[in-house]
């Protein structure tokens, strides 16, 4: 049995629990994330706590070159119906998996009465700028992959962060161990999400979006090129009883974290 509970393994279904009784809350990391940046958006959430590891991360094997957000989407309802979560938070590309769950109407979503959606990143398209400037950084980011240049990549991360946040030891500490992962693990066959849509955009996705008939959150912050308020404001008017939180830049990861747990402790209470 694994005894870091930041490094579950195949025998918890790479989830980390934490807490007792009701109710049962799953948190999902972003693209390059880990259980260990998802466990801060649970501090003060009541109940029990369980923390996913996706594929490709956390010693999970990769699905393979090329991941989908119907992938991820599968993986996160497996998680839901095993931890018997009323409540779910996806940070974005977890944020993602939810919404494309939400536009099937996926039978698990059924027990959802609550879903957080932090910092996402893609919903049924990019508008054309933004959709140039991720195909630009991508090109960069596998370039640098390839020839496995690690500060190279954290540079490349941090020029998308505030400056006041680049310059941050511990912003800079976590971005290395993101870049050291992409270059020593599978993780790097996921690297073209940042050009998938997460929703399709048909009439039926649209109706199963608008009637969910719980409570969503969306929560995002300003001057973040990896994920853009418009994605997050387009979501929020597809569901129409959603509510939205917009933070100045930076704040959800480094420098707003006491906004972050006021506002999920409020929604989910």
């Amino acid at each position: 049995m694994s005894t870091d509970l930041n490094l579950p393994g195949p025998e918890s279904g790479f989830i980390a629990t934490f807490g007792s009784g009701e109710p049962h809350t799953l948190f999902g990391h972003g693209f390059a994330g880990a259980i260990r940046d998802t466990r801060p958006f649970g501090t003060g959430i009541t109940g029990t706590r369980h923390f996913l590891h996706l594929p490709g991360h956390g010693g999970r094997p990769s699905p393979g070159p090329g991941w989908t957000y119907p992938q991820i989407a599968e993986v996160l309802a497996d998680a839901v119906s095993t931890t018997s979560a009323s409540r779910a938070l996806g940070v974005s590309m977890s944020a993602g998996g939810l919404l494309h769950l939400l536009s099937i109407a996926h039978p698990v979503t059924r027990g959802l009465d609550k879903i957080a959606l932090v910092l996402p990143a893609s919903f049924t398209g990019f508008p054309a700028e933004v959709a140039a400037a991720n195909g630009s950084h991508l090109e960069r980011l596998r370039r640098l992959v390839a020839d496995e240049n690690i500060d190279g990549i954290v540079d490349l991360m941090l020029s998308r962060e505030p400056a006041e946040v680049a310059q941050m030891l511990p912003a800079r500490a976590w971005t290395k161990a993101k870049a050291e992962n992409l270059v020593h693990t599978d993780m790097s066959d996921g690297l073209g999400l940042a050009l998938e849509i997460a929703v399709a955009d048909t009439d039926e996705a649209a109706r199963n979006l608008r009637s969910f008939p719980g409570d969503v959150l969306v929560l995002t912050h300003e001057d973040d090129p990896a994920h853009p308020v418009p994605v997050a404001e387009g979501i929020h008017r597809a569901i129409p009883n959603s509510r939205l939180e917009v933070l100045p830049a930076g704040s959800i990861l480094w420098r707003g974290r006491h906004d972050v747990r006021r506002i999920l402790g409020e929604f989910f209470g």
